[in-house]
């Protein structure tokens, strides 16, 4: 499509000429190869008529002669043949197929056939006239795409004359003159068309370009361009279209030039931005100089609309702008605040729409803004009014104030809060709550307020005291919430206040509960006590005195060292220790001991201590607990007597199962010696009497010997991977951490003669990984189950072994793949039993101990073994290890 669509770039005063131009020389062309054709066909028949009218003169003169024996004059009348107009070729072939007569004497002789291979062009003749002659002795043809024209006449005696005409020359002489003539043609038409491209260009051409001008000035914004073009022809009616479309756009273009003057005069804020990463607004109205600023930093991105709007606003002004744009309506409003260029706050009516394209997508976000700072104080006041009188009437049982921030006088009061500073309304508020509020509390008041001024915080709670009309003091809990300004600033403080006088009375509740608590203390047999180091105050529960058997109106120890004295000698250090290791942080400690034993029998407790330090950072207040554990540590010496009990019987049974294990090894030993030396006898005596006396046994007897040695050898595979079965049950597995490529590697190189041998391929997907394995139990499974992939796959056509290695889900996972005979998978179990084996000795060499020792040394690493497989579709063996 580039080509067509380059072509039609290419303006219609050139492409016009150039298409009539392409086709007057599309129709010459066509034109020559027609005649041509009709040429080729006029000088073919012409010559054929000629060649056969040559062929039945000659025909008739020699088959006159015919009976005359003179072969010179014969041989004249064919030569005679080559004075004919383009004759390349004649002969006179006799029944034998031997040339008589030729226009060149060196083909007189010789046999037709030795003539055609000297002569290419005369290869096919024979195939030309293959079918007989029907009714007629002479046969004319030409072959398809040759120039050469093919003749044969039959005479007496089963001889034959054949003649070839070059067809080159006539041909070649005829289109000659229609080439002239073709030329003559396309040069008169060539003229044409540029007469005709002329015609064009003074025509319609000029005219298309000035409509061309006058769009394109349209096009441009100047919408007072006339194309001018008169007639009644496309170009003229385009022409007034496109003016009258003009003159509708200038009256539009008026229409809105006059409608944004008058937004531009108005309060009213138009802002438009696009829907794309970072939202750049578009187009923003004059009239947002009202605000301080200028529409060329919001259009150049110096400065973004978000940063405009009040802090605490622009993150719920976004997020509802989300939910619009995913949900709609496509039509909404919003209020929120927005900063002047002098620093003031005012409040904005925002009323949005968004502009959507034909698929939905909002492409266009375009608002209209109105400043509402006046009816917004208005509502935000006449609210706040309201919600003042709401709190002062209907809750009357709660103290409420408000008050100034900077005089910290009384501005109103509601009945409940005199009642609590025993003073009527108009006298109260004629005071300050400063005057009120006794020291120190005034200072942490002034504190917490200046934190508010400030804008730490909009609210604090306390606890103070105020100074009633009388001079008592009346305990009260006070809440004190901000009420701000448009640009933040303190307008007033509005208070809650509340009588904590009935708090003696939760106080004597509490009272209460001690004793509930010393009850509950004496029957769990758990003290405790508490001490300030600002103060030096101690306190002891009840039964402290009686766990450490301190007469109670002795009162506690006055000092650690006193405390001390009240514990067992043995564990005064230990104790001493501990109630010196406190830190100033917050911690909590234990300790196990005793007491004194002239307090008492012997008695075991759990102390608990734990240290906070004072808010004002002047000392720590120190609580701690003693829990009476003399049974539980009864309990704990008979179960340590107990536990030293099975400790021994552990060792010795330790002891006999390292005995049973020498004896093992013993074993082991006997069999690896004393069982492979006899073998090693009768494998030397068999091959003995094989070498030197084979020669005297027939052939039932060297098979005897051959059957005797390969069981020798069997036997003694057998006790090898017996012994490797048997030291891999006892060895101690070194569990260390184990790179598995290196172990791979090794395991690979000790195949390599194998793999080789088989013409194994194999394919290796391991990813890096450490294993905390021991490295020899994972290279004796991996060596058995690689052996086992080229041993079972060797009889493949392509034997394959596939090893791969990954980690998922916490495990490590190891597994080889073959391609060889495979196995039933209800004899899964099976397979990893020590002599258990599924093919003949005879077809697959092995003892059975293999997948044993493999499922062996898996289970001694702490690992799972299991194998997938069908008949005849290879086998799958899996490793896991705890990753």
């Amino acid at each position: 499509m580039k080509p067509v669509a380059r072509l039609l770039s290419i303006p219609a005063r050139w492409l016009a000429p150039l298409l009539l131009a392409a086709f007057a020389l599309t129709t010459t062309g066509v034109n020559l190869v027609i005649q041509w054709r009709e040429v080729d066909q006029q000088v073919s028949e012409n010559e054929t008529r000629r060649l056969r009218e040559r062929l039945g003169v000659e025909q008739s003169r020699l088959s006159a002669e015919s009976s005359n024996t003179n072969a010179l004059l014969v041989r004249r009348l064919v030569g005679g043949l080559g004075l004919y107009s383009g004759m390349q070729h004649a002969y006179l072939i006799d029944g034998n197929g031997t040339v008589m007569a030729s226009l060149l004497r060196t083909d007189i002789g010789l046999p037709f056939a030795d003539v055609q291979s000297m002569h290419p062009e005369l290869a096919d003749v024979r195939s030309l006239f293959v079918d007989p002659m029907a009714g007629s002795s002479l046969q004319v043809e030409r072959p398809a795409g040759s120039s050469l024209l093919f003749g044969r006449a039959l005479l007496e005696s089963g001889r034959e004359l054949l003649a070839v005409v070059d067809l080159s020359q006539p041909i070649a002489t005829r289109f000659a003159g229609m080439r002239t003539q073709v030329l003559r043609e396309t040069m008169v038409l060539l003229v044409l068309v540029g007469l005709l491209a002329l015609l064009l260009h003074w025509v319609w051409f000029r005219r298309a370009e000035q409509l061309a001008r006058a769009l394109t000035s349209m096009g441009e914004g100047r919408l007072e361009a006339r194309t001018g073009l008169q007639g009644r022809d496309e170009l003229a009616l385009i022409g007034n279209a496109a003016d009258r479309m003009a003159e509708r756009l200038q009256a539009s273009h008026a229409q809105l030039q006059h409608m944004t003057d008058l937004v531009d005069r108005s309060p009213l804020v138009v802002i438009e931005w696009y829907n794309v990463i970072g939202c750049p607004i578009h187009y923003v109205s004059p009239s947002i100089a009202q605000w301080g600023y200028a529409p060329e930093p919001l259009l150049q991105g110096r400065m973004t609309y978000d940063d405009l709007i009040h802090p605490d606003d622009v993150g719920q002004v976004n997020a509802e702008i989300d939910e619009y744009l995913e949900h709609g309506p496509d039509h909404y409003r919003q209020e929120y605040r927005l900063r002047c260029a002098d620093g003031r706050w005012i409040w904005i009516d925002d009323r949005s729409t968004l502009g959507r394209n034909a698929e939905g997508k909002v492409t266009t976000i375009s608002g209209v803004l109105l400043d509402i700072t006046v009816q917004k104080e208005a509502q935000i006041a006449q609210r706040e009014q309201a919600e003042f009188q709401r709190l002062f009437y209907e809750l009357p049982l709660i103290g409420m104030a408000i008050s100034s921030p900077q005089s910290t006088h009384w501005l109103q009061v509601n009945d409940h809060l005199c009642e609590i500073l025993g003073y009527p309304r108009e006298d109260l508020l004629k005071l300050t709550w400063s005057d009120m509020t006794p020291q120190p509390d005034l200072d942490q008041n002034l504190e917490l307020l200046q934190h508010m001024k400030e804008g730490h915080t909009d609210s604090y709670q306390m606890q103070k005291r105020f100074v009633r009309r009388d001079g008592s003091f009346v305990h009260a809990e006070i809440h004190v919430r901000a009420v701000r300004n448009a640009d933040g600033s303190l307008k007033h403080l509005f208070s809650i206040i509340q009588d904590v006088t009935d708090r003696l009375q939760t106080s004597q509740a509490l009272s209460d509960q001690k004793s509930l608590l010393e009850q509950a203390e004496a029957m769990a047999g758990l003290g405790s006590w508490l001490y300030d180091s600002k103060t030096e105050h101690i306190w002891w529960s009840r039964q402290m005195y009686h766990n450490i058997g301190r007469a109670e109106v002795l009162g506690p120890p006055a000092h650690l060292e006193a405390y001390l004295d009240c514990i067992h000698p043995e564990d005064r250090e230990r104790v001493a220790r501990f109630m010196r290791s406190l830190s100033d942080s917050r911690v909590r400690l234990h300790a196990e001991f005793r007491r004194h034993p002239d307090l008492g029998v012997e008695r075991w407790f759990r102390g608990s201590l734990e240290c906070r330090p004072h808010a004002d950072g002047t000392g720590h207040h120190y609580s701690g607990t003693l829990l009476d554990i003399t049974q539980i540590k009864q309990a704990q010496t008979n179960l340590e007597r107990i536990n030293a009990k099975l400790e021994q019987r552990v060792a010795e049974r330790t002891e006999q199962l390292s005995a049973a294990n020498r004896e093992l090894e013993a074993f082991s030993y006997t069999v690896s010696h004393d069982l492979k030396a006899p073998l090693r006898g009768i494998d030397g005596y068999s091959q003995l009497l094989q070498e030197e006396h084979g020669d005297r046994l027939d052939d039932e007897g060297r098979q005897f010997i051959q059957r005797i040695r390969r069981g020798v050898h069997q036997m003694g595979t057998l006790i090898s991977d017996l012994l490797d079965y048997s030291r891999m049950e006892r060895r101690t597995m070194e569990q260390r951490a184990v790179e598995l490529q290196p172990v791979l590697d090794l395991v690979l190189e000790t195949h390599a003669a194998d793999i080789a041998a088989a013409r194994t391929s194999l394919a290796v997907q391991v990813e890096p990984m450490t294993l905390q394995l021991d490295r020899e139990g994972l290279a004796v499974a991996l060596r058995n189950l690689v052996g086992n992939a080229i041993k079972f796959s060797k009889s493949q056509p392509q034997p394959q072994v596939e090893i791969g290695a990954r980690r998922e889900a916490g495990r490590c996972l190891l597994w080889v793949r073959d391609n060889g005979v495979g196995f039933d998978m209800k004899y899964h179990d099976r397979i990893f039993g020590i002599f258990q084996r599924l093919q003949r000795a005879e077809d697959y060499a092995g003892t059975g101990v293999g997948l044993a020792l493999v499922a062996k040394a898996v289970q001694r690493m702490g690992g799972r073994v299991w194998a997938e497989s069908s008949p005849g579709e290879g086998a799958t063996f899996y490793l896991e290890f705890p990753s």
